[in-house]
């Protein structure tokens, strides 16, 4: 069974709310590598609930290739 959260958050940068900003850096970062530009990596960070893992999702849907580390993963309790 999937999770309120997975399978309510937002699939695209239209449906994301706030940090309208950031979200159109972020676009812009993506079309320059869609024009063959490679850019620098993006760091997302901020506190929790802030929407970087949903920006994280939504960035790697415009690649082939994603991979997802979570220092939230690694640490101990």
């Amino acid at each position: 069974m999937m999770s309120w959260t997975e399978k309510y958050r937002p699939k695209t940068f239209n449906e994301m709310v706030g940090n309208k900003k950031a979200i159109e850096e972020i676009k812009k970062w993506i079309q320059a590598w869609e024009n063959g530009k490679p850019q620098p990596p993006l760091l997302l960070i901020g506190p929790p609930g802030t929407g970087k893992t949903t920006l994280a999702h939504i960035i790697g849907s415009h690649f082939s290739d994603k991979l997802e580390l979570n220092a939230s993963d690694k640490r101990s309790h």
